[in-house]
């Protein structure tokens, strides 16, 4: 059987194919009615469906995680697209591509290589120790090129865990070259680590919390796996953990975005709001990606967000075919002829 993809769906078409199990709630209708609310994914999206007849049956068909069998139709529900599903059957592992069902960052040899190369510049000798306690775990290393970003706002899929960071680390490298006053090391070095706890908190497969991700977070397993290598090296500077502690234990900046202390060092607060930055701007280009296709000008109302994004492309409207021309004057040459990147000369011209 042909795999039909998310993305490609059709208003009104008739669907049958393979998906990911997300999630699924048996539910009632007001009219105590029982019907699945579910959640299907594939490498190319996830959309909502429903089950409205059978509902208790075909809930003991299958778990979250595992590739099913959906045959339904497209529809549309509050501007968004929706399967109305018929029927679902646990999948046999021989009908289907396993790389059809979950999306994979790209390049994630190359996006790990990039990572290692940062540690490898580290000068400082005991956090170069420590990043090779913990690169030298295989296992760990593994989870980690294979780990999710998050759950569902960015970098929502295996080997986001990874490329988020990477893009944190190489925006932290940038920021410490407009601000030599802060130890470019230990922002490198927390920028690695800021988020190691997820490839605890979420599974990969069922893109799920675990238990211990929903019980701790991957803010306090990240602090103890932190600890816990810092504690394996002998002598380590009481004030050098302290710092890199403490970039675990700010990073998400603010006690209403459940961070245990607020960022107070000059490093922790470039990684925060790095972290904020890189990962607001995925999630809006995912948005972007998703549902500018349809030729829509405005996003879905973005409930975790409070809002709707303009996602509108500029591609093909009149000004960015034009060109104006360009000041040549003495000023704006200055200004565009050095791109070092330190503070001191950006603000030279």
């Amino acid at each position: 059987m042909e795999k039909k993809f998310i993305n490609d769906f059709k208003v009104n078409e008739q669907v049958d194919s393979f998906f990911m199990l997300r999630k699924k709630n048996l539910k009632l209708t007001k009219y105590d009615k029982s019907y699945l609310e579910i959640s299907l994914a594939d490498k190319t999206g996830s959309i909502e469906g429903r089950l409205w007849d059978n509902a208790d049956k075909f809930n003991e068909v299958a778990e979250t995680g595992d590739v099913i069998r959906v045959v339904g139709t497209v529809d549309k529900f509050r501007e968004e697209k929706q399967l109305k599903i018929d029927s679902m059957t646990k999948a046999d592992d021989r009908a289907f591509r396993y790389e059809d069902m979950v999306r994979v960052a790209e390049n994630r040899d190359g996006i790990y290589k990039n990572i290692t190369s940062y540690l490898a510049d580290i000068k400082n000798p005991w956090i170069s120790l420590l990043s090779k306690k913990f690169v030298g775990e295989e296992d760990l290393m593994d989870k980690f090129k294979g780990g999710l970003g998050g759950k569902s706002w960015h970098n929502a899929y295996i080997g986001g865990l990874m490329e988020h960071t990477y893009e944190v680390m190489y925006v932290v490298d940038k920021m410490c070259g407009l601000y030599p006053e802060a130890d470019r090391d230990v922002s490198l070095f927390g920028a690695f680590i800021h988020d190691i706890g997820k490839v605890c908190e979420l599974d990969p497969k069922k893109q799920e919390y675990t238990i211990e991700g929903g019980l701790l977070g991957h803010i306090a397993i990240g602090y103890r796996m932190l600890s816990e290598k810092i504690c394996s090296i002998r002598d380590f500077p009481e004030d050098l953990r302290l710092r890199l502690e403490h970039i675990i234990l700010s990073h998400h900046g603010e006690y209403e975005q459940q961070s245990p202390v607020l960022p107070k060092t000059l490093e922790a607060t470039i990684v925060y709001q790095t972290d904020e930055l890189v990962s607001q701007a995925n999630a809006i280009k995912e948005i972007q990606n998703a549902q500018s296709e349809d030729g829509k000008v405005w996003s879905n109302f973005v409930f975790i967000k409070g809002r709707k994004y303009y996602i509108k492309e500029a591609h093909g409207e009149d000004w960015t075919k034009t060109d104006p021309g360009r000041d040549t004057d003495n000023s704006e040459s200055k200004l565009n002829s050095d791109k070092s990147g330190s503070r001191e000369d950006l603000f030279a011209a």
